[in-house]
């Protein structure tokens, strides 16, 4: 009888945890997004375009284009990656940058979630410009590069940019017959390179070619923004700068990036003009550029203007730093004012 009782109780205890399994599994949350207006992309890019995914971490719950998307999601309770991309790249193709980004969110019971999600470019571009004495030496040119994905090759009048995946380009020149090893690249995301070809006289008269690489960060960036009240913050937990950019009006907030300049007195060009000591700049890029991806911080008097300025403090410069204020409209652009803490984490 005994035996009975225990092998009852087991059994309750059985059904009650497959119902509250199957409840959970029945709740569900939803997922809201906001892509902001304010990107900046190659011409021919179409935000509506990019695909979005959504893991659970096991398979992908949801795969559409952002411009077929409903304004709110339904999903399952759970976690969940969330990755934006403007296309699939697999393999080296002139003239096509492309864009992408993950975040991650939970989804809760009855709750609508948002969060914050910046896509840059993923891919990196090189561009073939030949010289003068070059084009006089060599009737017949081309250049290719190499890579484990595939190759590209750019005859003497290409004057498009070939994009890859990041990692190291082998360059060939082929020119009147002769094959001629120009050595390798490597690439980040986002690097824009020049390849600069010339001729190069050697010391028994004969001719090998000149590379030189002009490397710039491509700052054509697109922010996908989608958005959370529920996005946490702290001083272990600081906002990004394209996070702070999106929150202005909140206050007593922690907020991390590299301080990328300052403003001078007239303009907004932080980068160039000559630094205010009662402010500095930061981003999230430490060769950041573009005034409307930054946040313009108020330095008041005392001690944070004396630790933190840079016409005192030029070390200071792409040094990451960690300030906690509020998020205010600062000299008309997105700003952080009223400092109560800092550190260089």
């Amino acid at each position: 009888m005994k035996k009975n009782a225990l092998f009852f109780i087991f059994i309750l205890l059985i059904s009650a945890c497959s119902n509250k399994e199957a409840q959970q599994r029945d709740e569900v949350g939803y997922l809201t997004l906001n892509i902001s207006s304010s990107t900046i992309l190659k011409s021919d890019v179409n935000v509506a375009d990019f695909d979005l995914c959504i893991n659970n971490g096991f398979t992908d719950v949801l795969k559409e284009r952002i411009g077929n998307l409903p304004e709110q999601i339904e999903l399952p309770v759970g976690n969940y990656t969330i990755e934006v991309y403007s296309m699939v790249f697999s393999e080296p193709k002139f003239e096509i940058p492309f864009y992408s980004g993950t975040t991650n969110v939970e989804i809760e019971a009855n709750q609508t979630k948002k969060a914050s999600l910046v896509c840059s470019q993923a891919n990196a571009g090189i561009k073939v410009v030949w010289s003068n004495d070059f084009k006089a030496l060599y009737s017949t040119y081309q250049a290719q590069m190499y890579c484990n994905e595939g190759f590209l090759n750019y005859s003497s009048t290409e004057t498009r940019t070939g994009y890859f995946l990041p990692g190291t380009i082998n360059v060939t020149i082929l020119a009147d017959g002769q094959t001629i090893n120009g050595g390798t690249v490597t690439l980040d995301a986002r690097d824009m390179v020049t390849l600069n070809l010339s001729p190069k006289e050697t010391s028994s008269g004969s001719f090998s070619v000149d590379i030189s690489f002009d490397h710039t960060l491509n700052n054509r960036e697109l922010e996908l923004i989608v958005d959370s009240d529920n996005i946490s913050n702290s001083e272990t937990s600081p906002y990004t700068i394209a996070q702070s950019i999106a929150r202005q009006g909140e206050n007593s907030v922690w907020v991390t990036g590299y301080i990328v300049g300052a403003k001078p007195q007239a303009s907004h060009d932080f980068v160039n003009g000559t630094w205010l000591s009662t402010n500095i700049v930061i981003a999230d890029d430490i060769d950041e550029t573009n005034d409307k991806n930054v946040i313009f911080v108020e330095l008041p008097s005392g001690t944070y203007r004396n630790n933190l300025n840079l016409v005192e403090n030029g070390h200071l410069l792409h040094q990451k730093v960690l300030l906690k204020g509020n998020l205010a409209q600062y000299q008309s652009r997105a700003g952080l004012r009223s400092l109560t803490n800092y550190s260089f984490p």
